[in-house]
């Protein structure tokens, strides 16, 4: 007797593993909870939100000091039109922009190194990533140009190299 009921618990159990593995198998793939406590549903979840904002919030603010109008106004410019037509419509130049963002990005990665918030090693790495990809456009645009001097690339080579405006 006391056989079968150990046979009937054994198969119970096996059963209820078999039945439960699929079932944990769904949930990993429908965006479940994976390591750590963290919900996977929202894609690059509150740290990527937190940094979508902070970047949304510094190119208004740049933005309005270029043209002198409020952020408010610029800000709504933005949810009604793209970047690019809104850059075109307060007639800013594209470098001048990109320069004060770099600026202004460089001034927050030190003053983060500052409070503490990342390491020196951590800044180092972010402020070298920056000059690395001015550079790597710099070098590009001149191998671009060089290329359509030559005559090695035509215009429509050129344009498919040059990185989409967005």
């Amino acid at each position: 007797m006391k056989k079968i009921q150990t046979i009937i618990i054994a198969s119970v159990l096996v059963m209820g593993m078999v039945l439960s593995g699929p079932a944990f198998a769904d949930s990993q793939g429908k965006g479940g909870r994976r390591g750590f406590g963290v919900s996977q549903r929202h894609k690059g979840g509150v740290l990527m939100q937190l940094a979508r904002y902070q970047q949304r919030n510094l190119v208004v603010r740049v933005l309005s000091e270029m043209t002198g109008q409020e952020t408010k106004a610029i800000s709504t410019k933005l949810k009604e039109q793209r970047m690019p037509t809104v850059m075109q419509e307060l007639n800013i130049d594209r470098e001048e922009f990109r320069a004060k963002m770099q600026a202004e990005v460089r001034n927050q990665v030190e003053q983060a190194a500052k409070n503490g918030t990342i390491t020196a090693a951590q800044e180092k790495e972010i402020l070298g990533n920056m000059e690395n990809r001015s550079k790597r456009r710099e070098v590009m645009q001149q191998l671009i140009e060089k290329g359509i001097e030559d005559g090695t690339i035509t215009q429509e080579q050129a344009q498919m190299l040059r990185p989409k405006r967005r």
